[in-house]
């Protein structure tokens, strides 16, 4: 373990940025958030920035708000090999679903991303719940989210223990006695559970990291429990620093009732941010980006997010929301209907108001100002416990990461809080964790 610790930076990209407008300034190409040289873009200058990983999600089917704005396209196993060429030292989080994977193929194709990079690869599980993705693979529905979680739960147990299936010296590789693997060093797991029968072991042999890190996108009670056995990071909505403060010494505390230590689990919330020269640049830019995104679509992406009829925002564009006729089961919920209804109801935002702000992911930190506010914020929710860092996520790229790198890193490195470089040559290492954490 680490003696002196870090804040943790990940660059989280929505293409082109989180603002679902940022496409739109004209200072890139717009068919080029697509490309791979956008994705390799990022990297090197998160690595330029010293950040520990480039974390990117995914998802299982199309959507129709890809008309409006951009999207991801490619498969994050895909691009990462990519970017693992054009990059030396930055982490590689890979996204994947337990829900519409098999355990061993998902196993070696993130193992397999772990050689290529020299250790540097992590995996993001992710229960994937709607039915729109469940019909892209064969499905109706999603199944129940009580038989998604005790999928992925033997989905990890099962990739795990494949990882682990080699000892660390069982490539021999020695040429002049003829023995290239030590078969005794190589053993079955012999898996058998409700969901899935597994006998392994893996075709791949260990990475320099010994495995990949696992990482935890959610914060429900399922997830939370999942992530305290299994996780070494969780990526979770947190807007509040209490409430983050909160969630991390929950997680800490249900990873140390698994036999866990508890510095070995990482909350890792998102930080939307523009930076700016000064608050009134920074908030202008905000104001501007949100412009860009017209009304309608605004609309219809809230109302596909909440399950609640357009017509409903549409009548109160420029008053309240009319809270006795929203189901209470809406205002309670865990993630981001839940979230940003409930910060709605205590900013009483208007319809408009609350359209532009789900367009904007504001469920998320938020840090809009100059970069010492900026720096000032990831310094107190990191000093006072309630974070181990962010996922970073520009609201708009690639100007947005530049401009991170440029101002609000130093700041932070002055501040004795982050890197000036790097001290190791994997995730485990950046992180903090050993081989066997």
């Amino acid at each position: 373990m680490s003696q002196h610790r870090h804040v943790i930076l990940n660059l989280n990209p929505i293409p082109g940025g989180v603002y679902a407008s940022a496409w739109r300034t004209g200072e890139r190409p717009a068919a080029s958030f697509v490309a791979i040289d956008h994705f390799a873009e990022l990297a090197r200058i998160a690595e330029r920035g010293k950040f520990d990983a480039l974390f990117l999600a995914d998802g299982g089917y199309w959507s129709p708000k890809a008309e409006y704005q951009t999207f991801r396209p490619l498969d994050p196993t895909v691009v990462l090999s990519y970017v693992a060429a054009v990059t030396s030292k930055i982490g590689l989080i890979a996204t994947a679903s337990s829900s519409y994977n098999t355990p061993y193929n998902l196993a070696r194709r993130i193992l397999s991303l772990d050689h290529v990079s020299r250790g540097r690869a992590a995996w993001n599980i992710v229960v994937t719940a709607g039915d729109d993705a469940a019909r892209n693979f064969s499905l109706d529905a999603a199944l129940p989210k009580e038989e998604r979680y005790a999928r992925g739960k033997e989905f990890l147990e099962i990739v795990k223990a494949l990882w682990l299936s080699w000892e660390p010296d069982a490539l021999v590789a020695d040429a002049e006695n003829g023995r290239y693997v030590d078969g005794a060093k190589v053993h079955p797991i012999n898996y058998v559970g409700e969901h899935f029968k597994v006998q392994g072991p893996l075709v791949t042999p260990p990475s320099v990291q010994g495995s990949p890190l696992i990482v935890q996108a959610g914060g429900s009670e399922a997830g939370t429990e999942l992530a305290a056995r299994f996780a070494h990071a969780v990526y979770s909505t947190q807007p509040f620093r209490e409430d983050a403060f909160k969630y991390r010494a929950e997680l800490r505390s249900r990873a140390q009732a698994q036999g866990r230590n508890p510095d070995t689990i990482k909350l890792i919330p998102g930080l939307i941010t523009i930076v700016g020269s000064t608050e009134r640049e920074a908030k202008e830019r905000s104001e501007h980006l949100l412009s860009l995104i017209p009304l309608e679509v605004a609309i219809a992406e809230l109302a596909s997010r909440t399950l609640l009829p357009k017509d409903l925002f549409f009548a109160h564009l420029d008053s309240e929301l009319p809270w006795d006729v929203i189901p209470q089961a809406l205002l309670t919920g865990v993630g981001h209907t839940g979230s940003i209804l409930r910060q709605a109801r205590a900013e009483k935002l208007t319809g408009r108001q609350l359209a532009l702000k789900n367009a904007a992911v504001e469920m998320h930190a938020v840090a809009v100002g100059s970069a010492e506010q900026i720096a000032d914020k990831i310094q107190h929710w990191f000093e006072t416990e309630s974070v181990d860092g962010f996922n970073i996520m520009p609201a708009e790229l690639p100007k947005g990461i530049s401009d991170f790198v440029d101002h609000v890193v130093p700041i932070l490195q002055d501040r004795g809080i982050f890197r000036r470089e790097y001290e190791h040559d994997t995730l485990r290492g950046h992180y903090g964790l050993g081989l066997n954490d």
